[in-house]
Order: structure tokens, then sequence, then C-alpha cells
């Protein structure tokens, strides 16, 4: 039973292309405003999962077809939970089993945490996420994931679909900016990331019986036999999966928008249509707002990103132990990433290029397994973080690897660079000073 006052709101974009009932939108219009329902979350965070009542198609093409509602920006559901929980991030000091509604109170983590960017003027630099409200989310960036994910269906990229942005009342303001929520619907029904298979519940059958069902699933979708507790067996699903993800963040590039966070996390995997899809899509931005000559470098960052975010999980706690050099370098989910984007290099370019940048990472995952117990049982959150990999450093030998690859690509042919080797390693002297020695020592050349 809701407990909560029903939060005020008004519809200020919806999308016109969905093949839905006026009961079922109004369903879900009445779980974004708490209006007698509590929105379901099956995941901690701000982002709310619901099956529709029946599948909802595009008018125009009525062989895709969507079957749940996600709901981001409506409330936060903060669960103390064992396993992958603990080593997360922490939301908000008031944990609880029960989900509220959105609060105003500031994401800090978010804010703190540098990441690695491009500047509008083509160098390197550091840069950090825009202030967010916890268990909300503000009206222009629901805004963003609405447009944004409109052009991915409209492109036939396979992406969450549109449904309609919400903005609330005056009383959900965040530093000055009204609050809303986004609804879109999705192409499976299982709200399961892929980060599942390489670092969560995969790690250990068991741990979530519906995963395990789902994970069964995926795998005959996949046509991957055998046991699935067995590493050799994960890495074949890892391997399928990450090439599936490079070919999406082609064409979501070629569909003109960047900055699109390629954590396995913002993956989910349909058993219904057989395929990978994007699903968060708050942060992207629109390629054609950029200075034309840097556009080439943001689209090489977005690769380079999916794949940093992909092996650094490897080193994740609950991933330590479980994952051996031997078999992740015969199935190679780095260079399965690289080829799904570039089909047209061949496999053996494709392999000196990630081997590179499991230079970069194999040292650090041997790091993090000799103190792998401490890890998962002693240290807090800041002494992990203060074993992260250089990911500046790893950014800058997979831009530098993969600019040659861009050049021979489609994308590449869309958006062409003048950017020549000998400008990319002068961009990162200027970056990286007296690690430049290392970065060279990695790239097998002398420096100067």
């Amino acid at each position: 039973m809701n407990m909560h006052q029903k939060l005020n709101y008004e519809v200020t974009h919806h999308f016109d292309g969905l093949d839905i009932s006026e009961d079922e939108f109004r369903r879900l219009l009445n779980i974004a405003s708490w209006n007698g329902a509590v929105p379901h979350f099956n995941r901690r965070g701000r982002g709310a999962w619901e099956m529709l009542s029946a599948p909802v198609a595009l008018k125009d093409d009525p062989s895709r077809v969507y079957h749940a509602a996600k709901l981001k920006g409506v409330g936060l559901w903060n669960p103390v939970l064992p396993g992958d929980a603990e080593f997360s991030n922490k939301l908000h000091d008031d944990a609880g089993n029960e989900p509220v509604p959105p609060l105003t109170d500031l994401l800090e983590y978010l804010i703190t945490y540098p990441h690695f960017g491009i500047s509008n003027e083509g160098e390197y630099k550091f840069a950090y996420s825009s202030p967010s409200p916890i268990g909300g989310i503000v009206h222009e960036r629901a805004h963003r994931e609405f447009w944004s994910s409109e052009r991915l269906v409209k492109a036939g990229v396979p992406s969450i679909a549109p449904l309609c942005v919400i903005q609330y009342d005056e009383s959900l303001r965040f530093q000055d900016q009204p609050m809303g929520a986004v609804i879109t619907l999705s192409p499976g029904a299982a709200a399961y990331r892929i980060s599942e298979v390489l670092f969560g519940s995969a790690m250990e059958r068991g741990t979530d019986p519906a995963f395990d069902a789902h994970y069964d699933e995926m795998r005959e979708a996949l046509g991957i036999e055998g046991d699935p507790d067995d590493e050799r067996v994960r890495l074949r699903v890892i391997r399928e999966l990450a090439r599936q993800a490079g070919k999406l963040l082609h064409d979501f590039s070629l569909a003109e928008m960047y900055r699109y966070s390629g954590d396995w996390g913002n993956f989910v995997y349909s058993t219904e249509s057989k395929e990978l899809f994007l699903i968060d899509l708050d942060s992207v931005q629109d390629l054609n707002g950029l200075p034309e000559a840097v556009r080439p470098m943001q689209v090489w960052r977005d690769l380079a990103s999916a794949i940093y975010r992909m092996i650094a999980k490897l080193g994740y706690p609950t991933a330590l132990g479980k994952y051996t050099l031997t078999n992740l370098m015969e199935f190679d989910p780095v260079a399965a990433k690289i080829g799904g984007y570039f089909p047209e290099i061949p496999e053996e370019e494709i392999r000196a290029v990630s081997q590179r940048m499991w230079s970069c990472f194999i040292p650090h995952f041997f790091l993090l397994r000799k103190h792998r117990d401490a890890i998962r049982n002693e240290w807090d959150g800041d002494r992990r973080k203060s074993y992260k990999m250089d990911h500046d450093l790893f950014y800058i030998v997979a831009l530098t690897c993969l600019r040659p690859l861009f050049e021979r690509s489609e994308v590449g042919r869309k958006y062409p660079s003048p950017i020549t080797d000998a400008d990319m390693w002068a961009k990162a002297e200027r970056f990286l000073g007296e690690r430049m020695e290392y970065f060279a020592w990695i790239m097998n050349r002398p420096v100067g």
C-alpha cells in the first residue's frame, strides 16, 4: 500500500509511435507519481521496473516489441544487501528495504570521482559528472534519455523506446532545476544487466535463482552449451556479449551521438529478441553540438571508455579469483569488443591492439588478486579506490591504438580526422608529464 503522498506532475513529452493503450499509459503514470502504487525497484538506485500488461509494439514496425517499462527518477531504493551491493558506492545514509519518493539531496560520489575527457580543443582532461539528486533526476536529463532513445529507435539501433517525460511540481527541485522522470519501454522482460555475467550473480550459481534462469535462457539464445559455473563457458558468453556491445556502440556512433556510458551495467540482453540493447541514455549528447574537429575524438573515447569499463571490472571484488589469465587471453573479450566495432579489420591486427590494452591491466589484475581476501573482507571503499587501475593512462593507450583502426572504418569515414600518430603522442606527452616514459614503454617505442 502506498503510504506516501501522491506527486503532482505534468507530461512534457510523449512519443506517439508506440501502440500502447490509454489505460496502460495511465497505469505507468500513476506508478511514476506514487498515485496508489509503489514503484517496483529490481536494483538499488533510482530506476523502477514494471512488467507491461501486454507486449507493446512500434506502430511503424510491429515486429519490434517491448515487454517491460523502465521508470527513471521516480524514487530511491537503498537496501542493505549482501554481495555485490556492499562494494558499491553509498547512495544515502538512510538505507532501508522500502522505496521512497525522489529526494533532493546531492548524490556526492558522482561529482568527486574524475573521469577522462576530451576538451573542445581536442586535448585530454579530467572531467566530473554533473550534480544529481539522490533517487531522482532533473527534468533536462530525463528529456535527454527520451530524445536519445527516440533517435536510436528511428535509426533501428536496439535500445529502450521512449514513452514519455514528466516534470514534477515545485516541491521537487534540485539546484534551481525542476525534477522529473522518464518512462521508456524495454525489448526484454528481464531487467538484469549483463554486468551480472561479468562480475555479478554468474560468479556463483544459486546466488540469485531468478538470474540463473535468465542466464540459462541467455546462453541458449546465444547457442552456448556447457556448465554455467565453468569459467570457459562464462567467457564464451562474455566474448559474444562483448562483440555485440562493440557493434551496438558502432551503430550508436553512426546515429550522431556520443557519451554513452559503456559500463556492462548499461547493457541488457533480451532473450525475447535475442539481442543486446542500450538502456541508460541520460548522459548521451548530440555529436553535432561539438566543433567538427573534435567529433572523431569523442567517438573514439566512447569505444575506449567501454573497453576500460569492461576490463576494469575483472578486478571487481566479486570477480577476483574467478578468471585466469590463460583463459582471458584465449577468449579475449577486449578483442571481441573491438572486432564487433570494426568488422572490416583483420583479427590479427585487432589482437595486437588488444594486447597493448591488456598490458596496462595485467599487473594491476595480479596485484588485486594478491590482496583479494583483504579487499573482500577488510578494506573500506576508499582503500579499494586507491588500488584502481591508472585509468587515464589506459584511455590514452586505447585512443592511440584505436585511431588507425577508425581511419579505415565506416565510422571513421563518417567522422574523418586529420589527427596523426605524432599528434596523438604530443597530446599524451602534454597530459602525462613524467608518466610519458611509462606510456612509451607500454607502446614499445622510445620517448621523443
